[in-house]
């Protein structure tokens, strides 16, 4: 077949753009895929920042106006279509389609052509029969396992694009944590490490909470920008803690949006044995087991608390590194391959 997936947000790779990245190069296996997009794809960016080899599929470049978009996708005559770009309204450009949801946002304008909408969280889900009026499947982020866990180290992670409150994108609060760190270094007896592993957009603003974030760190505070898979991967190996905030400040009733909508980085940690303590709210609260695979906290008094018991108990943290590492396996990416190959699947051959 041909299949063509859609996503206009490859210029700032996160989650969306690796969870496209990753069926693209699945598809492409069995058929032929092209990914269409505003800006070119660098795949020998993709490949070091997700380690997924895209050099099977094929990247064809839109023209910047959206009204142009559904017919250059037409023109390309595909079996399928998988939007994957979020906030899109585009209307579906093949006979069968697929939209991929991380969070419904706006009217559900253009979308009427789509057999099938996917939820990457039962909050997402939940979300999209209240704002849409319309069903969809559960379809978890896929999660590239980052374990096994090496020998742990004094290190509290977190990972998330560096840009501050605005538009739609998700604040990931680093500001927050950042002042959380300050306080729990005067509160442990121990020395800790706190690390900030990230990317940063192309716009000012961007670069400038980013270097806000440098100038306030305090000494043993770490902030990485744009790390390798491979390097990604050994602090994960390495945190014996995971700290997650996105969402706090916004109420759920009142902007869901702002909420984490389910959380790769927090399930990348558990893969690799690193213990969250993440904002009780949205997708983490499906994720995580409170108490058991790791902490949920509603004030950054109670992020700190739980992070001192564990620090205080090794035996605490063992316990809740095993828990949370057979917990990830239920979010991994062959998970999320299966779950879309039964989608699909089922959408042919009806």
């Amino acid at each position: 077949m041909r299949i063509a997936l859609y996503n206009l947000h490859f210029s700032t790779l996160g989650g969306g753009e690796r969870r496209t990245a990753l069926l693209a190069a699945h598809l492409a296996q069995a058929h032929e895929v092209a990914i269409f997009s505003t800006t070119p794809i660098d795949k020998s960016c993709v490949r070091e920042l997700f380690g997924i080899d895209l050099s099977q599929s094929n990247s064809l470049l839109l023209p910047p106006s959206n009204l142009h978009h559904e017919a250059a996708i037409k023109a390309w005559k595909p079996n399928l279509f998988i939007n994957n770009s979020h906030g899109s309204r585009l209307p579906c450009p093949a006979a069968r389609g697929i939209y991929m949801c991380m969070f419904p946002e706006r009217k559900p304008e253009g979308l009427e052509g789509y057999q099938v909408i996917t939820a990457n969280s039962d909050f997402t889900k939940q979300w999209i029969a209240q704002l849409w009026g319309r069903a969809s499947e559960v379809v978890y982020s896929a999660v590239e396992p980052m374990g096994p866990p090496a020998m742990k180290e004094r290190i509290i992670l977190n990972v998330g694009r560096f840009q501050p409150l605005g538009g739609h994108t998700l604040f990931k609060r680093q500001d927050l944590l950042l002042n959380a760190f300050h306080i729990l270094q005067w509160r442990i007896d121990a020395p800790w490490e706190m690390h900030f592993v990230g990317t940063i957009g192309q716009r000012f603003e961007h670069r400038s909470y980013a270097k806000a974030l440098r100038r306030r760190a305090s000494p043993r505070v770490y902030i990485h920008v744009g790390l390798p898979q491979n390097e990604l991967r050994e602090l994960y190996r390495r945190a014996a803690i995971y700290w997650h905030a996105t969402g706090y400040g916004s109420l759920a009733g009142n902007n869901p949006a702002r909420q984490e909508h389910f959380g790769m980085t927090i399930v990348e940690a558990m893969s690799a044995g690193a213990i969250p303590v993440a904002l009780r709210a949205g997708g983490p609260c499906e994720t995580i087991v409170h108490g058991s695979t790791g902490f949920l906290w509603t004030h950054p008094s109670e992020l700190v608390e739980h992070t001192r018991a564990l620090i205080a108990s090794p035996d605490l943290r063992q316990t809740m590194l095993e828990q949370a590492i057979q917990r990830s396996r239920q979010f991994d990416k062959g998970q999320y391959l299966l779950r879309m190959d039964a989608i699909i699947s089922r959408l042919l051959a009806s």
